[in-house]
Parts: structure tokens; C-alpha cells; sequence
């Protein structure tokens, strides 16, 4: 299959189900910034990267900012000729061909699961300051359950009526946040010098936790790479659910690459907002990494802890909105798959409510994106690195092919966004920042990419305990499909697919 270009206007015709277009370019950009999960995923992992390089991990905020706003604008870019449901298996399918376009969806695919989890698995982090219970594996286990549950109820709901929520979610935990951070800062004494402070926490073989200075860049720049640039890493991504809700928004060859991009810029306003204002704000950036809330300790420390607890409220429901927004991604990839008859019981996943709700691949994600957890640990660092490391393979994959199509002329057709001359540029820049991020991620480390028997403390037992948590995550999901594509490939190429409706442009 060549290389198909259209303007991105016209409506895929689904082999089984179909999708209703009822969101605008606004209910899109919320659907996007909100399954980014800003503040809720800032809030999660915030102690963690304090505590392995301090202060100084605000850094890779901007680092990762510049690498991914590449990525952005490719992804715009292609949302703008191809806005169809499982954008990450439609585009390389587009530009090289079935073989390609199947296993990168199936690659994508993959990492959808384990993300799922890494959604659900970064709740408790702010559930349990909220009611004040204490950590524990049970009552992690049934935080995740329940959001879980509302994840696949919300996901039988109307794609119009989920874009009203997003927006006004998003309102509300922005207007909140906003206020909450600036009066911080404004009450706070101001220790900038926080934002360079460069120190790691260590414990001796008696578990005692002290906060020991990085003294040299052979010392810091390890740590930085691996828990240092880890929180904007968790952060900064899936801006592809622009792309792939355009099947559902009006007018989207123009309203896709929008929201894309509004959610990026949007996104990393927030960043900047939460670093620069809270960072500064801790009064004892060293017992805020002992303690490992030091978001905590900079409101707290200027604010009554009511509304402390107004901040975790709202930012929870944020990531709840994340969370169930992602899911709704998810969704659209396996139904845009299973529409072409290229995963296993296509007809079942492919099937929707009247509405256009895919409600069968809403119950698949909800089922598999559980198993996760139980099988290896709630340990939130650990199921977010294999997820993040899977999903940034996927990006690198996508934006190699994106690369060495356009070196051979493509596009032909411009959509209504381009990025003309600078497009060889940026794409060179987002294929060395998504791979040198994936081989980052993928490194075998305690910190970000642990074995099983090093999260629990044991030694031994079956071989998969001392392999790395994101190759397990990617290597698992890959082996299921050789062995489904030896069996079935020669009927997933002959399938029909959503694409082929289209006329192609020379």
C-alpha cells in the first residue's frame, strides 16, 4: 500500500460500529490537556524526583518540554490529514503500508494496558493525605478498583457529554490550582535557590534516610536522567487523543492540530506554574525529601491545611478526568483496530451503543488494564516507567516512519495545518528526542525500570522476577502478537480497512 493523502475532512465508513462527531475544537483540546493529567501526575511523582536529585529536577521540565513540543507538532500535523479513531495504528498504516501501520498499533496497543494501570496506580498518592489513611497494598488495590469501574461507566457516556465534563473539570481544578499555588508563593519566603539545589536521598544498611549533596555532574547527571527528568516525562504525552478524536470532532481537519497543540501549550503553562511557584515555597527543601511530600510542606507551610485539602480534592478529580480520559483514548485505538479486523474478536470490539459509544472495547481496556497491578505491585514509580517507556517506544516508531516519508516527498497534499519548510527539522528533532527517551526509560535501574524481585525484596524464582519492568511490559504484549500475526496475517491484510473508503491524492 502507497502512501494515501487526503485533507482530512471526509468521515472514515466503519466496517461494524460507528463513532458520533459531536465535539468541537474546544471539547477536544479539554479531552486532551485533561487525559494529560498535569497536575495530578506533577502531584504524584513529585516527591519521588525531589527525593533522587532535589530541587534541581524542575530542570527537566523544560528539557522534556522542548523534545515533546517537537513530537506536538508532528503529531498536529498528521491529526490534520488523518484525524481517525486509533490515530497510532491509522498513521503509519497511511504512510507505510498494513504490515507497518498493524504492528505499530499493536505495539501502542500494548503499552495502553499497563498505562491504564499507571493512571489508576497514581490515585492513592493523593487519596491518602485526602482522608488521611494509611498506605497500604489492600487499600491500594481498592482505590484502583473503583477507578477502574468509573473509568468504564464514564466510557458508555456520550463522547459530547464526556467533552462538557473535561471542560468544566478542567475549569475548576485550574481556577483552584491557580489560586492555591500563587498565594503560596506570594505568602512563601522565596528560596529560589531550591530550583539548583542538588542532593539525593540515601539510606544506610540500618534504613536510615539521609540527604546526602551531589557534589559533581559524574554524581548528578545519572540521577537527573533517570528520577530527574522522570516526573515531566510521566507528564508530558498522549497529545495523539487530538488526532484521534478527531474522527469525532467537527470540522477536524482544522480543530484537531488545535487542540494538540492548545493541550501542549496549556500543559506546559501548568508545569512552569506548579514548579516555579511550589518549589520555591518549600521552607526546608531537605526534610521535604525526607518526608516525600514536599508539595505538602510548601502549602502547608503558608496555608491551612483545609486547603490543602481542597487542593487534593480537586486535583483528584483531575486525575480521575485523566484517567477516564485516557481511557477514551484507549478505547478508540482497539476500536480502530478491531473496525479493520486487526486484532483478535474484531467484530465483538468494533460494536457500539446507538450513540457511538464502542462500549465492547470499553470493557476490554477495563478488564486488561487491571491485571497489571495484581500480577506485579501498586509501587507507582515502577508500573509508570514500563508504561511510559512502551508508550515512548511507540512515539519513536511512529515519528521514524513519519521521518523517512517526508525525506521522500510527503506530504504532496498540505492539510490545514503544515509545517512546510520547518518539517524536516522538527521531525529529525522528535525522533531523536523520543528515542533517546525511550532508550532513557528502558535502561535497567532501581529507580525507574526495577526488576520484580527488586521491588519486593526477593531474590530468585522464576526468571521474569530479575528482568526490568518496562521490557516485561513491552516484550509480553510483543510475544502475544507474533504469535497472532503468524496465525492470522494473511487474513488481517486482506481485511478491509476504514482507510481505503478514501480517495487517494496524487
Amino acid at each position: 500500500m502507497g502512501t494515501v493523502e487526503t485533507t482530512g475532512t471526509e468521515q472514515a465508513v466503519p466496517a461494524a460500529g460507528h463513532l458520533s462527531r459531536a465535539l468541537t475544537t474546544l471539547t477536544n483540546g479539554a479531552l486532551t490537556f485533561a487525559g494529560v493529567g498535569v497536575f495530578g501526575g506533577l502531584f504524584s511523582l513529585y516527591g519521588f524526583s525531589v527525593g533522587s536529585v532535589g530541587g534541581s529536577e524542575f530542570w527537566g521540565w523544560p528539557l522534556v518540554a522542548i523534545s515533546v513540543g517537537a513530537m506536538v507538532l508532528v503529531i498536529a500535523e498528521l491529526a490534520s490529514k488523518y484525524p481517525f479513531a486509533g490515530s497510532m495504528y491509522q498513521w503509519p498504516t497511511i504512510l507505510a503500508g498494513r504490515r507497518t501501520g498493524w504492528w505499530l498499533g499493536w505495539i501502542y496497543a500494548g503499552a495502553m494496558f499497563p498505562l491504564m494501570t499507571a493512571y489508576y496506580a497514581s490515585l492513592p498518592v493523593l487519596i491518602h493525605p485526602l482522608f488521611n489513611l494509611a498506605p497500604s497494598f489492600t487499600t491500594d488495590e481498592i482505590i484502583i478498583v473503583i477507578a477502574a469501574v468509573i473509568a468504564v461507566a464514564w466510557n458508555v457516556v456520550q463522547i459530547g457529554i464526556l467533552g462538557r465534563v473535561a471542560q468544566w473539570a478542567m475549569v475548576a481544578e485550574l481556577s483552584v490550582v491557580t489560586i492555591v499555588c500563587l498565594v503560596t508563593f506570594i505568602l512563601g519566603a522565596k528560596h529560589f535557590g531550591n530550583l539548583t539545589q542538588t542532593a539525593t536521598v540515601t539510606t544506610d544498611a540500618k534504613g536510615v534516610a539521609s540527604v546526602q549533596a551531589l557534589s559533581s555532574l559524574g554524581k548528578f547527571v545519572p540521577l537527573f536522567l533517570g528520577a530527574g527528568v522522570f516526573n515531566a516525562l510521566w507528564v508530558l504525552y498522549t497529545f495523539e487523543n487530538g488526532g484521534t478524536l478527531g474522527e469525532e470532532t467537527l470540522n477536524a481537519g482544522r480543530s484537531a492540530p488545535r487542540a494538540v497543540i492548545g493541550a501542549y501549550l496549556f500543559a506546559i503553562t501548568c508545569g512552569f506554574l506548579f514548579y516555579l511557584t511550589l518549589t520555591p515555597s518549600i521552607p526546608d527543601m531537605k526534610a521535604a525529601m525526607l518526608g516525600g511530600v514536599p508539595a505538602q510542606n510548601a502549602i502547608t507551610a503558608h496555608l491551612s491545611s483545609s486547603v490543602f485539602k481542597i487542593f487534593l480534592a480537586v486535583v483528584a478529580i483531575g486525575l480521575i478526568v485523566a484517567t477516564n480520559t485516557m481511557f477514551t483514548g484507549a478505547v478508540r485505538h482497539i476500536y480502530g483496530m478491531a473496525r479493520d479486523g486487526q486484532v483478535p474478536f474484531s467484530r465483538t470490539f468494533a460494536r457500539t451503543l446507538k450513540d457511538g459509544s464502542p462500549w465492547a472495547a470499553v470493557l476490554l481496556i477495563g478488564a486488561l488494564s487491571l491485571v497489571p497491578v495484581f500480577v506485579f505491585t501498586t509501587k507507582t514509580p515502577s508500573i509508570v516507567g514500563g508504561a511510559t517507556a512502551a508508550m515512548y517506544l511507540a512515539y519513536f516508531l511512529v515519528m521514524g516512519v513519519t521521518l523517512i516519508y517526508r525525506l521522500r516527498g510527503w506530504p504532496k497534499v498540505k492539510g490545514h495545518f503544515a509545517l512546510g519548510r520547518w518539517g524536516l527539522p522538527v521531525n529529525i528533532v522528535a525522533v531523536v528526542g523520543t528515542g533517546l527517551t525511550a532508550f532513557d526509560l528502558l535502561w535497567p535501574r532501581l529507580a525507574t525500570n526495577p526488576t520484580y524481585n527488586q521491588i519486593s525484596g526477593t531474590t530468585g524464582g522464576f526468571f521474569l522476577k530479575d528482568l526490568p519492568m518496562a521490557w516485561l511490559i513491552i516484550g509480553l504484549p510483543l510475544l502475544v502478537g507474533v504469535v497472532f500475526y503468524a496465525a492470522r496475517s494473511r487474513r488481517l491484510h486482506a481485511a478491509p480497512i476504514a482507510i481505503e473508503q478514501f480517495h487517494p491524492e496524487p
